[in-house]
């Protein structure tokens, strides 16, 4: 590979030439020579595609004109809160590790099925290097488009296929060993950790807090009601937090636990009338990921990204779409669906799920149901973005519920949703 002929890199210190060869060389497995002629490095969006990263496009030409282009996420630089509570967290971390290690792990033993997450290029210092799902035309929904029926069930035929692969993968690995194999959550434990869900994180106790703050004063209860759900809301969302752990009578997966609008992305085709229908989605962002119960991610998707009245009205079809997507897909393998997870099994599991779906709803939406140049102006500032995720989002939540009707709607609902299920007496 040769040198550079021309840079056109315009964001000095963040992507080096010397990173560029990296990428190449780890982007080329068939050892061709690349003589790269230019190369650019640009912001990935005017917008904030998330809260907690930076984000980069590059475009590399290469002197037969071919023309290469990678996506990167970074640690922000320009932001210190931001970075502080990655590296707190370790997300970056856990998520090369993800791809890295346990993604590879996976694939190398389970063959042929159909990607679920974009192709890991490389990893940089604090930064991590993917193929660009842009260039190969999938795209982010509007976030406050919320999934119709097309998008729903192309969202669950990927997580089907993501949880499978760490299904079969254990299947395989146990015959291997003669039973011996204990599981993935044995063999990568301290890379599948809570994260941020966690009662003693300050980030969580903010959701949970703020989300409270906002019922108490906006919200449509009596003082009696409010009394009541102050008095069992901790109870609530420490609950949601134990059914994202490890379940030893259930069959657990590697779950992906961020599944909100934009970490979502479709490919789209022409049906008979010209109309674009989604024909594909992957799943970006695995920085959340931890071994559960699948229907943690089955109704974690549908709290955040369906009309609460099109999901209740919908929610058996979902669910029998699902299991039967994952039956279909371990069957090609030849494991039984059955002596996994029976369907009664996963129907009841996902009825307890409920709950951490909601409650990880409660904790993101109050953030992505902004306007793009709202949220980048609020959480590009460092002063704003830690006083509002880690001191009182409650302030926040409350302010921007005052200032748009539309808001407080979609974000109240969720909150109430918890309380009228969860917290109140049974009818």
């Amino acid at each position: 590979m040769a040198t550079v002929a021309v840079e056109q890199n315009h964001q000095v210190n963040r992507i080096t030439e010397e990173d560029i060869k990296i990428i190449l060389a780890s982007y080329n497995r068939t050892n061709e020579e690349m003589i790269i002629e230019s190369y650019s490095v640009h912001s990935a969006s005017e917008k904030m595609l998330g809260f907690l990263a930076e984000y980069w496009k590059v475009k590399v030409l290469l002197s037969d004109r071919k023309v290469l282009y990678f996506f990167i996420k970074a640690i922000s630089r320009s932001n210190a809160a931001k970075a502080n509570m990655v590296k707190e967290m370790r997300l970056f971390e856990k998520e090369s590790f993800f791809y890295t290690v346990i993604k590879e792990n996976i694939e190398n033993i389970v063959p042929g099925l159909k990607p679920w997450a974009p192709r890991l290029i490389t990893a940089l210092n604090d930064a991590i290097v993917f193929e660009d799902l842009n260039a190969t035309q999938y795209k982010l929904r509007n976030k406050f488009e919320r999934f119709d029926m097309a998008h729903t069930l192309e969202a669950l035929k990927t997580l089907a296929r993501l949880h499978a692969s760490s299904i079969v993968y254990e299947e395989k690995k146990s015959k291997q060993t003669m039973g011996e194999y204990k599981g993935l959550n044995y063999e990568f434990e301290k890379s599948l950790d809570k994260g941020g869900y966690h009662i003693s994180s300050e980030w969580f106790c903010q959701c949970m807090t703020g989300a409270l703050e906002a019922i108490k004063f906006l919200s449509k209860y009596d003082d009696t009601e409010i009394n009541l759900i102050e008095s069992r809301w901790r109870d609530v969302w420490s609950t949601a937090l134990t059914l994202s752990d490890f379940s030893p009578q259930r069959r657990n997966v590697i779950c992906h636990r961020d599944l909100w609008n934009n970490n979502l992305m479709f490919h789209y085709s022409e049906d008979e009338e010209k109309r674009l229908e989604p024909d594909d989605c992957l799943l970006v962002d695995f920085q959340a990921v931890r071994y559960q119960q699948p229907a943690g991610d089955v109704m974690l998707l549908l709290c955040c990204n369906l009309d609460p009245k099109f999901r209740e009205k919908n929610i058996e079809m979902f669910l029998e779409f699902y299991y039967e997507e994952l039956g279909k897909i371990l069957n090609n393998y030849n494991v039984e669906i059955y002596e996994i997870l029976s369907k009664e099994e996963f129907l009841a599991s996902a009825e307890e799920q409920r709950l951490w779906g909601l409650v990880v709803c409660a904790c993101l939406i109050p953030q992505f149901w902004l306007g793009d140049d709202q949220t980048t102006e609020i959480f590009s500032d460092n002063a704003q973005f830690d006083e509002i995720l880690s001191k009182n989002k409650g302030q926040f939540i409350k302010k921007m519920m005052e200032n748009s009707s539309n808001y407080k709607q979609k974000v109240m609902e969720i909150f109430e949703e918890i309380v009228d299920r969860y917290c109140m007496p049974a009818k």
